[in-house]
């Protein structure tokens, strides 16, 4: 190979491999955000064998699920705290991911007791503890039977979701949850999912439960979220949803957007900057919906970040330039740096 055209072809290679990661970028996603890639190895433990509760097997069920020998402790009431707190996160994470496990349906206004099994590890003077396993006891609501979530089953069959997208999927969801009645909770009660697709009359709780079904039943990527809603009603705990869709205004990648379907139906799936109005008042969706992931417990669950803007469906997005733009830029680039480059082989002007 002739010397000059040589280095001309290393030039380009090298040329093309600087700008390889600028056109891949545009495509990335990021990591799906989940509550449960939050929990340690013991949390995750936990958060199966209470998954596997879909089906009803008399009004109360017992968990006793061993723990891997992953941390020591230097008193035993340390070793305790981990595992309420370990069991703790692991119930939210589930409560607040899928909606059909009836025994955790009350779990955001009843505390669930955990007796943890810690035993002694060393010898005189050096005594550390560990976790060997936890035990508690999760109950349905009054009234919840078998029958109950075959009813549920059916009645979410019946739902009619209509979109070629899931945009307009996600819209027609928040149409439905829309049209479910207000129904205040008795003391020490709170909605659920049958409440709201069954009976029609429910609070947030149900409603942010009902959404997080359908999506899932959609193929969307949505999570229940809970905190203060100042546009709600006097409710135990607010909830209302994340839903992971196309972001309009940064094609190749996907985002979270905000859905409170129950009480802010009109803002749409929402950004943190979409205002609303409440009591002759604009707020902004992050001002109105403050997260607080907390439920009958403290847990250490964080919510994953939402864009900014307002979303916006495909067939509205971004001009031409506004999504291809970069890329026809860095063509253009390569483009004079391989006639830059291919002018100085055959000059011999480097």
């Amino acid at each position: 190979m002739d010397f000059k055209l040589g280095i001309f072809f290393v030039m380009a290679v090298l040329a093309v491999a600087m700008f390889l990661p600028m056109v891949d970028a545009e495509g990335e996603d990021p990591e799906l955000f989940t509550y449960r890639s939050q929990l340690d190895e013991n949390g995750m433990a936990v958060y199966r064998e209470v998954s596997a509760a879909t089906d009803i097997d008399g009004e109360s069920m017992e968990f006793t699920i061993p723990f891997e020998p992953t941390m020591l402790f230097i008193a035993e009431e340390a070793a305790s705290e981990y595992a309420d707190r370990t069991v703790q996160n692991a119930l939210a994470a589930v409560y607040l991911s899928n909606p059909m496990i009836p025994y955790l349906w009350n779990y955001p206004v009843t505390k669930i007791a955990v007796d943890p099994t810690v035993a002694e590890k060393g010898s005189e003077g050096t005594i550390y503890y560990e976790v060997e396993s936890v035990a508690f006891t999760l109950a349905v609501p009054e009234g919840i039977t078998a029958e109950s979530m075959k009813e549920l089953e059916d009645a979410l069959k019946k739902v009619s979701i209509k979109g070629d997208t899931d945009g307009k999927k996600v819209k027609s969801i928040m149409s439905y949850i829309d049209g479910l009645s207000y129904k205040k909770d008795e003391d020490g009660r709170i909605s659920n999912i049958y409440d709201a697709v069954v009976n029609g009359k429910t609070t947030s709780a149900g409603a942010a439960q009902a959404f997080t079904q359908l999506c899932i039943l959609n193929n969307i990527q949505s999570i229940t979220v809970a905190g203060e809603n100042i546009t709600a009603k006097n409710e135990a705990v607010n909830f209302w949803n994340y839903v992971y869709l196309d972001d309009g205004h940064n094609k190749g990648s996907n985002v979270w957007y905000i859905v409170d379907a129950f009480y802010n139906e009109s803002a749409g799936t929402a950004g943190s900057l979409t205002l609303i109005k409440y009591d002759g008042k604009s707020y902004s969706m992050g001002a109105a919906l403050k997260t607080d992931l907390d439920l009958s417990s403290p847990n250490d669950l964080s919510a994953p970040d939402v864009i900014d803007k307002k979303y916006v469906p495909p067939e509205e997005g971004p001009t031409f330039w506004d999504e291809y733009g970069e890329m026809v830029l860095i063509a253009v680039i390569g483009a004079i740096l391989v006639l830059g480059m291919l002018y100085a082989v055959k000059t011999g002007n480097f």
